[in-house]
């Protein structure tokens, strides 16, 4: 079964040896064989993108991972007993609340943290702190930048690739249309032949 199917892709990608093959044949086999060059020359550029991005997200690892750290916030005020929902319509689990929290340097900071609604004043939430004490986002990891890494490569291969599928099909219905309609042609020439008969 594969046999066959590769069989036939190869001759519809190169029809040359087939003498009823028309320009319109030739012209969708190489549209063909153009889209899986470009489908594996982008395999190399795919890679070489990830690549790039997975070491410019490593250099932001280590430096988010040694600059951030963990703290406790302790809750200044009681959260909201019930949930919130968005513009979306999606159910908000966390609300902003004052809280306060110790910075690397011992000194005590306060702003507004996310807490779980219902939560009560004097609980700690767990948060994120840049070298200053103030509040940030939690580092990137290694996983995080792999899996980036890997996101991207696959978006650009796959664009690299439908946008030259996207060309064969144009291609390929083109040439259809453009072969029924000569067909439709000769019919009407053969059929008023047969009339006037």
């Amino acid at each position: 079964m594969g046999s066959k199917l590769l069989s036939r892709v190869v001759r519809h990608a190169f029809p040359g040896r087939n003498k009823l093959a028309t320009a319109g044949d030739r012209l969708e086999g190489a549209a063909l064989v153009a889209a899986v060059i470009v489908a594996l020359l982008a395999v190399p550029v795919a890679g070489a993108a990830g690549s790039e991005l997975h070491a410019s997200r490593q250099t932001r690892v280590e430096t988010e991972q040694t600059t951030r750290q963990r703290a406790e916030a302790v809750l200044a005020e009681n959260a909201p007993p019930a949930m919130r929902v968005d513009d979306r319509g999606t159910v908000l689990e966390t609300t902003p609340v004052r809280a306060t929290w110790l910075a690397p340097d011992g000194k005590e900071r306060q702003g507004e943290v996310q807490a779980h609604h219902g939560a009560m004043a004097g609980a700690t939430v767990p948060i994120w702190i840049d070298r200053n004490g103030d509040l940030t986002e939690p580092p990137l990891s290694a996983a995080g930048a792999a899996i980036t890494a890997i996101v991207v490569a696959l978006v650009v291969w796959g664009s690299a690739t439908a946008a030259a599928a996207l060309l064969y099909l144009l291609t390929r219905f083109t040439h259809t249309r453009l072969r029924l309609r000569r067909w439709e042609l000769e019919w009407r020439q053969v059929s008023a032949d047969w009339t006037s008969r």
